[in-house]
Order: C-alpha cells, then sequence, then structure tokens
C-alpha cells in the first residue's frame, strides 16, 4: 500500500509542478508535419484486455476486438467509426457501435482536438459506460521538447437528465529511433470528474440483471450483494473529485502505411464509491488498481 501511495504521489506532483513549471523552458524547432501528406484514409483493428474508464470496470472483464475507419480530410475536419466486438466467452456479441466527427489541428508544437462523439450500446452491455449516449471532448497539447504536456475537458451525456465532467492531465516523453519508424513514450496521467455515469451503471445494471437472472450483465466491483434491490445511489456521484492516477507506455513502429502500436498501462483508482441501497444499507466499494493493454494494426490510404 505504501508502494502505491508513493506511485500516485509521483504522478500527482509530476503533472501538477510540470503544469506550473514547464512555460519556462525554450521551445523546439521541431515542426509538426501531421497534415503535409494532405486527406487520409485510414482502417484499424484494435484488441483492448479490458475495458476501463476513469479506474472503473466491471468484475466481469471486458475484453473488445473493435475495427474502425477513419476519414481524415488535409483541413483537419474528420469522422470515425468503430465497433467494439466483445470477445468473453459465452457472451460474443458487438456490445457497442460508435460514431466521431471531430477537427484537429498542428502548429508548430502546439496542437489540439475537438470530438462530438455518439455511442451505441448493446442493451445486455456491462460497460461501466454503457448507459453513456453521447460526450464533446477537447484535448490541447505542447510539446516542449522535453516533455509534451496535454490537457482534457469533456462532457459525457447519460441517458438520464444527469451529465459529467471530465479533466484530465498528462505528461509524457517521446523517444525516437534514428530512422523515425519506432517511438516509445511513457505517460503518466491524472483524472478528474464526477460519477453520475457510474450511478447510473449500477442502477441499470444490476437492477436489470436481477430481474434477468444475471444473464448477460456483469456483477459490478463494488461488492453489492445478490438480494433483491430496487434503489441504488452514489454518494459522490456528483462530486468533482480526483478518479484515477495511471502510468502507460504507449509505442509504435510504422513502416510504409502500416502503424502496429502497443500500450501497456497501469491505473490506480481513487475515491471509491459510497453506495446507498435501498435507502437504508451503505456500502463502500473496494476499487484496485488495474493492468490492461492494447495492441493495433493501422494501414492509411493517402
Amino acid at each position: 500500500m505504501n508502494v502505491l501511495k508513493i506511485v500516485k504521489l509521483i504522478i500527482f506532483m509530476l503533472v501538477i509542478l510540470l503544469n506550473n513549471n514547464l512555460t519556462g523552458q525554450t521551445k523546439s524547432n521541431k515542426t509538426n508535419t501531421k497534415h503535409e501528406n494532405g486527406s487520409y484514409l485510414s482502417t484499424s483493428m484494435y484488441y483492448v484486455s479490458d475495458a476501463v474508464f476513469m479506474g472503473r470496470k466491471d468484475s466481469i472483464s471486458t475484453p473488445y476486438l473493435y475495427p474502425s475507419l477513419t476519414y481524415h480530410h488535409k483541413s483537419g475536419f474528420y469522422v470515425t467509426s468503430s465497433l467494439s466486438y466483445l470477445t468473453k466467452e459465452n457472451q460474443s456479441r458487438v456490445d457497442l457501435f460508435l460514431a466521431s466527427i471531430g477537427f484537429d489541428f498542428a502548429s508548430d508544437n502546439f496542437s489540439g482536438d475537438f470530438s462530438v462523439t455518439k455511442y451505441f450500446f448493446n442493451n445486455d452491455s456491462y460497460n461501466v459506460i454503457s448507459d453513456i449516449e453521447a460526450d464533446l471532448t477537447a484535448t490541447l497539447s505542447y510539446d516542449f521538447n522535453i516533455v509534451n504536456l496535454s490537457a482534457t475537458a469533456s462532457s459525457y451525456f447519460n441517458k438520464s437528465s444527469s451529465s459529467d465532467i471530465f479533466l484530465s492531465s498528462e505528461i509524457s516523453h517521446d523517444f525516437i529511433s534514428s530512422n523515425a519508424k519506432f517511438q516509445i513514450s511513457p505517460t503518466a496521467g491524472i483524472y478528474l470528474g464526477s460519477q453520475n455515469f457510474y450511478e447510473e451503471y449500477y442502477i441499470n445494471t444490476k437492477i436489470r440483471s436481477q430481474g434477468t437472472g444475471g444473464s448477460g450483465n456483469g456483477s459490478g466491483t463494488g461488492g453489492v450483494t445478490e438480494t433483491t434491490i430496487t434503489t441504488i445511489e452514489i454518494q459522490e456521484s456528483q462530486k468533482f473529485n480526483v478518479m484515477a492516477y495511471e502510468l502507460s507506455l504507449p509505442m509504435w513502429y510504422t513502416e510504409k502505411s502500416f502503424t502496429i502500436s502497443f500500450l501497456p498501462a497501469v491505473v490506480f483508482p481513487e475515491n471509491e464509491a459510497t453506495l446507498l441501497i435501498d435507502e437504508t444499507t451503505v456500502v463502500k466499494e473496494n476499487l484496485k488498481e488495474t493492468f490492461y493493454w492494447i495492441v493495433g494494426l493501422t494501414y492509411t490510404f493517402n
């Protein structure tokens, strides 16, 4: 436990202190060439070992195989769509389809991305964001040569009238091979937000699973018993708190039009939910750190 606390403290200090002090460093002379090749079409295939969002996940793993297709115009506007196929044994199905439109830009060391995404989840999905319908997301990044700093703000809209605001910040450093084909970028991140989405997940997954005998649904992460439940409320649902810290090691290898990527990550959740069940029983969630990984292959048609 002491080791975990030290790791979390290091991540927090990196993100906060560097965010305050990096503005005094010299700008890099590198030029971002993201749009120099004009418009392009890309297709990808990814596999994620478990679906983790803000340090939260279902107790049953949610491994996805997800293909995606993106058209990116040279102006910076893009559209992308993907589906997530659940590969869990005895539960194989298309669990999610999503579509996004957005705009990104790059100027010298500064870049940004703005997007709107619509989600279509399978009714049997036990993904912790399965009651989210759409999101608005904006990301700004700056390459200080020594490190890269990014900040993201997003709003997620649930099926109910509630919504969530999330803020995150990440620090990374790029190690690039001499032929520029291989890159590895150690990254530390901190994620903050509210938990309305998590409350909706418990309400619509736990209670629904009781009505179907548990078929097709996960069992949650909060230690809720299998007795009949009529109401669930998360006391912290509207509070804005630190949700998680994360350490990751994304890496890419590019050969002509092909890119192979791999991202191992460990996430440390914070501020466990306090569940009020049937207005009488109080259960404190017991979240633990999670290791997950993503591997992918992308082909780009210029």
